[in-house]
């Protein structure tokens, strides 16, 4: 069984959009098995740079083309879809949410009457929280996971399910502390998936795949090409039993650094209001920031101050989000003052040993 940390533990030629690609000359670094960068230039040119290998036993070389799952970075298309589903009239981000769910959903440290909203999941101030005990139960070995997304967030979520636990929940009143939820990210796919009729992989390559043309992108090995997906990687170079996840929606998208430049591209664009997948002022509201002095959040990560739907800000400014699962890490920010964006992918996860190379990697890629 692999199990997952829930979230980042530590810090070819073809045509992206409108720029062209180029492949950067960098010094590699033996320290990850295969990994890939990229940097995108305000200019519309994307640089790649490509070390090490995707499969070790045949030789298989990293690449621009590698698919591999991108861990808690999957967050993103979640709201992307809100705000898709929201412009379709389908959902209101400030409702409660029981109206949207065919299982009861109740805090059971807070006052009955209480109710969580889709914006409270998209931020992560809910109170719905991670309990390890039930939650690794959702990640599955092998390619197929042994149940539907609903079903384990009922039992997860209902008084009286098989996972459920007061445990399972903050004391906290919802809206007013801070705390990382994968649960409640696949909650807020969940309900998509209720609203729209049509499970959420299916969203979202309808509505954000199939119009970007990221081709090497899906959410199970049933819907990509698996002769192109990486073997995962431990510690000491060892392979990893392929592993699926139940919550898939808070971090099973599998994607090659390629595609995921194209979607970053796409946000970037969106931020600027110059991307046709959204109204502008759906934008604007999936990039607002959440958290200020008139509306306060306890227990905020001094390093990610901020959040839009989804959307994290970093101390520094950048927008983005980090990824981590067994054997499997990315990065993803950009800048909205310069409009230059960054990517990090590797098949293997950040551990204490190897986040020096990374931090040396990050430079580099940044500073090209």
């Amino acid at each position: 069984m692999v199990l997952r940390t829930k979230y980042t533990v530590l810090l070819t030629f073809f045509v992206l959009l409108a720029g062209i690609v180029t492949v950067a000359q960098q010094k590699p670094d033996t320290t990850f098995t295969g990994y890939a960068t990229a940097k995108l230039h305000t200019n519309g040119v994307a640089d790649f740079f490509e070390y090490g290998f995707a499969n070790l036993k045949s030789q298989e070389k990293y690449s621009t083309e590698t698919i591999q799952n991108v861990g808690s970075v999957s967050k993103t298309l979640i709201g992307v879809s809100l705000m898709i589903a929201k412009e379709k009239g389908l959902l209101d981000l400030d409702q409660n949410i029981q109206e949207y769910l065919d299982f009861q959903l109740q805090n059971p440290w807070t006052e009955e009457g209480s109710h969580i909203t889709l914006r409270q999941l998209a931020t992560h101030t809910s109170g719905i929280v991670d309990n390890e005990k039930y939650y690794l139960k959702s990640y599955c070995e092998g390619e197929r996971p042994k149940m539907a997304l609903g079903e384990f967030l009922k039992q997860y979520l209902e008084k009286g399910g098989d996972l459920y636990s007061k445990k399972n929940f903050s004391k906290a009143e919802s809206g007013k502390a801070y705390t990382y939820s994968n649960i409640g990210a696949a909650l807020a796919a969940y309900v998509i998936e209720r609203v729209s009729g049509i499970p959420f992989s299916e969203f979202t390559k309808t509505h954000i795949l199939d119009p970007l043309k990221m081709e090497d992108s899906g959410w199970s090995y049933a819907e990509i090409d698996t002769a192109k997906h990486a073997i995962l990687y431990g510690e000491d170079d060892e392979p990893l039993r392929a592993y699926t996840l139940i919550t898939y929606p808070d971090g099973g998208f599998r994607t090659s650094i390629a595609d995921l430049s194209i979607y970053l591209k796409e946000l970037i664009k969106g931020y600027d209001h110059q991307s046709n997948l959204l109204k502008d002022e759906s934008w604007d509201e999936l990039f607002r920031r959440n958290f200020s002095v008139e509306n306060p959040v306890e227990n905020i990560n001094p390093k990610e101050p901020n959040s839009g739907l989804f959307m994290m800000y970093s101390k520094s400014g950048m927008i983005g989000h980090t990824g981590s699962d067994p054997g499997a890490c990315c990065i993803m920010w950009f800048h909205p003052e310069t409009g230059e964006g960054y990517i990090f992918m590797a098949n293997e996860d950040l551990t204490k040993q190897n986040i020096a190379s990374f931090k040396n990697i990050w430079k580099n890629t940044t500073a090209r």
